[in-house]
């Protein structure tokens, strides 16, 4: 078994302990990856979360697919097993709000849920490796950070009615190149999605359509850099994407109710 089991040194022959004098405290944390059959069973007195990222493994009441989670609560029993190659992500934490913070997550203590496989949990867990080898005075905090961002996420994906995937590529983009000629077909490509599909879900994201976010994006520098500078029109225009004073004027009026030099009359 390729095992990976992260402590702090602090709590270095004591990671299974039950500590309610602090809201939150991360015990351990590890990661499995198994490509022939293992079985575990024990009897923990913290929280204990597991992710599974590959594989199946056995519960006695249920089997743990990718995706899946649970969180065996204090004092709780459990026993499982593997078939095949698999894969999970574990953390084992305790303190006073560890309760309430595994609610908050919508999980329900030793039942399993479906929240489907994210790299952003993943990341955390990266994270929280990285954190368990620096060690330092702050990481133990920084620990507790980053479980309640995974409960953050977990909650986020075990919402009976999860939102789609936002079209963040595309969305990041427009934020980073906004002052380019941006088309839409390239968008949709960044997202592997056809124009159609594409423009269908990131107005259902943002309310509008691909161009007029670009455009909200565009007249909103040039309302920064009006009020902020002393830069002419012109130059204002072509710096947030307009090369055409005339056309600019006309949009920024459409969208403010003002001319550029109106508003920047009334908001130095």
């Amino acid at each position: 078994m390729h095992t990976q089991t992260y402590y702090h040194t602090k709590l270095q022959g004591e990671a299974n302990r039950r500590n309610d004098s602090v809201p939150l405290q991360v015990n351990c944390v590890g990661a499995v990856s198994e490509d022939s059959s293992f079985s575990s069973r024990a009897v923990r007195r913290d929280y204990y979360y597991i992710y599974v990222i590959k594989g199946k493994m056995f519960l006695e009441t249920c089997a743990l697919l990718p995706g899946d989670v649970i969180v065996f609560e204090p004092e709780h029993p459990y026993q499982y097993t593997s078939e095949g190659e698999t894969t999970y992500l574990w953390v084992h934490y305790t303190g006073f709000e560890a309760r309430s913070l595994t609610k908050s997550a919508g999980l329900a203590l030793n039942v399993s849920q479906h929240i489907g496989v994210h790299r952003s949990i993943v990341s955390c867990f990266q994270r929280l490796f990285r954190e368990f080898i620096i060690n330092d005075d702050p990481s133990a905090q920084l620990c507790v950070c980053l479980l309640k961002e995974i409960m953050l996420y977990t909650a986020r994906y075990a919402t009976p009615h999860p939102r789609e995937n936002p079209p963040l590529l595309a969305i990041e983009h427009i934020h980073r190149s906004f002052q380019k000629t941006i088309d839409v077909d390239s968008l949709a490509q960044m997202e592997n999605m056809s124009c159609t599909a594409f423009r269908c879900a990131f107005k259902k994201h943002t309310g509008v359509s691909p161009v007029e976010y670009i455009i909200r994006q565009r007249i909103s520098a040039a309302c920064r850099l009006l009020a902020q500078t002393d830069r002419s029109v012109s130059a204002i225009a072509a710096d947030v994407g307009y090369h055409d004073q005339y056309y600019f004027s006309r949009i920024f009026r459409k969208k403010t109710g003002l001319s550029p030099l109106k508003y920047r009359s009334r908001n130095r």
